[in-house]
């Protein structure tokens, strides 16, 4: 019946495994996206073990690895090349049983797609907003489409149109620096497979990492240029990859020689903007889920994977409960916290990454040097862990064991 529909808006990472997550929790879903086309290109990403640990419940987590490049160890480097730090990620992964990649962002949409089937997803459908209507709620969409269902999930990113709606008057919080970004087949013997480079400087940070053979079989790199600028900068005609190497001239190898081998037309430019906690995702038979609810910046790769950890959560949550929007209120009472507090987490993070004065980069390297690696593992390690897996769904609610509501 169509009233036992969920409305799904936002054809994402998050959107889709919200579609998986629902479906395979005997929901009747579907997702409409406003591109015409579900494609994501020029973009790499991180999933760490607790995104993998969400992505076993849906059935995908060998696939996923699988595309993916292992994320064994980051190196953290000062421009000149000195060594600040280093984190080994394997052997977390192996404490936790769970794996950790870098991949393209293209690759994992693709997976996801064609684990939630093709036909699934209704393009070109531009959500203008919703009406509650009776038990049920109304999607409406600039082409006059509306569809009806028990229930609406937000997960139309930064810029969400069902946020708009259900919190009015949240501002996005520009971080002070913009993000280039690009992929390009690259082979160097100065940086091994398995090893993300963190490369700080004044004002900015240079990540470095492969992502799996390109088209011919050469090794793939992807990295991204994180640089303070004020908010709403533009490059000149042409002028992306002019901007970055005017940003990274004398760093350490390769990084000019990695930006010097990009097209100029692979290289992305974007403001890296997030949103403060909210104090509530929804009401009603509405809610919200990945970026639209809980944007933060990258600094700890955290933005896919809890995405994919609200999608999981919501599934169990609806597939529980005997009322949708008790199992609304429940999925955002058990999200809410962990998000909030992992946003904090990459501002904090951020922030110190980005100072620009001599004496605050100076202070900024001799912490780094001097922090003992075990406070940062057990810093990953509460990141990374599984705790959205066990806590409550609510009052009398039994802890979550995905095993007892996968079916398929």
């Amino acid at each position: 019946m169509v009233e036992q529909r969920i409305i799904v808006i936002g054809g994402g990472i998050g959107g889709l495994c919200a579609a998986i997550a629902l479906r395979k929790a005997g929901c009747e879903v579907v997702l409409y996206e406003r591109a015409g086309e579900l494609r994501q290109v020029g973009a790499g990403l991180s999933l760490l073990p607790n995104a993998f640990r969400a992505l076993e419940t849906l059935g995908l987590a060998r696939e996923v690895a699988a595309v993916g490049k292992p994320w064994r160890e980051t190196r953290i480097h000062r421009s000149d090349g000195r060594v600040l730090g280093h984190l080994p990620v394997e052997p977390l992964c192996r404490t936790l049983g769970q794996s950790a990649v870098v991949m393209s962002r293209a690759e994992l949409h693709e997976v996801l797609l064609r684990a939630l089937g093709p036909d699934v997803p209704r393009l070109g459908a531009r959500c203008t907003g919703f009406r509650v209507e009776g038990t049920g709620v109304v999607a409406e969409f600039e082409d006059g489409r509306r569809e009806r269902g028990a229930c609406l999930i937000g997960a139309d990113g930064l810029n969400s149109i069902i946020r708009g709606q259900v919190v009015p008057g949240v501002t996005q919080r520009y971080s002070g620096h913009s993000s280039w970004r690009g992929m390009v087949e690259f082979e160097s013997p100065v940086f091994p497979e398995g090893t993300l480079f963190e490369v700080l400087g004044r004002g900015a940070r240079f990540v470095l990492c492969h992502i799996g053979p390109g088209a011919s079989g050469a090794k793939r790199v992807y990295w991204a240029l994180l640089a303070n600028t004020p908010a709403g900068g533009r490059d000149p005609e042409g002028g992306r990859k002019a901007s970055v190497l005017s940003r990274v001239g004398g760093w350490m190898a390769p990084i000019e020689a990695v930006v010097e081998a990009t097209p100029e037309e692979a290289i992305l430019r974007t403001d890296v903007s997030c949103i403060d906690p909210l104090d509530r995702w929804g009401e009603g038979p509405v809610t919200l889920l990945g970026d639209a609810a809980h944007a933060m910046v990258t600094d700890m790769a955290q933005g896919a994977c809890q995405a994919i950890e609200d999608a999981v959560v919501l599934a169990q949550c609806v597939r529980e409960a005997d009322d949708l929007e008790r199992a609304l209120r429940a999925y955002e009472a058990r999200r809410r916290p962990r998000t909030a507090e992992l946003a904090r987490l990459s501002w904090r993070s951020g922030s110190l990454r980005y100072v620009e004065g001599r004496v605050s980069t100076w202070l900024r390297d001799t912490l780094l040097r001097c922090v003992p690696s075990s406070l940062v593992e057990k810093q990953l390690r509460y990141v990374v862990g599984f705790p959205f897996l066990d806590a409550q769904a609510g009052p009398g609610s039994t802890p979550f064991r995905a095993e007892s509501w996968l079916k398929r």
